[in-house]
């Protein structure tokens, strides 16, 4: 599988490393359950109490089940929740990699 590379100052932190596949090897695009899968070795090398990676994390595992359209609006409607919200700094961490492999 072919990994994305996203820029370096995505966000000005740790937050940035490491990205999904953008692709099955069938050459089908990736199910939020695959994408949120794919990003599980990145979320485990973050430290847990990191609220972004409890957010990505809590994102991940009460929507990776919905369809790929419905997943990428729940990510922007939740992004612009209030700064300093778990959920909100998961979400933000999440959207651009999830708009890199979607489109």
């Amino acid at each position: 599988m072919r990994l994305l590379e996203f820029p370096d100052d995505l966000h000005g932190s740790p937050m940035n490393r490491g990205g999904p596949p953008s692709h099955h090897a069938d050459g089908g695009q990736l199910t939020p359950d695959a994408f949120c899968a794919s990003l599980g070795s990145v979320l485990a090398a973050e430290k847990s109490d990191d609220g972004w990676v409890r957010g990505a994390r809590a994102l991940c595992d009460m929507y990776a089940g919905v369809e790929a359209q419905r997943f990428g609006t729940i990510l922007v409607s939740m992004a612009g929740g209030r700064t300093g919200s778990a959920i909100a700094e998961g979400a933000r961490w999440l959207l651009p990699r999830w708009q890199a492999v979607s489109q």
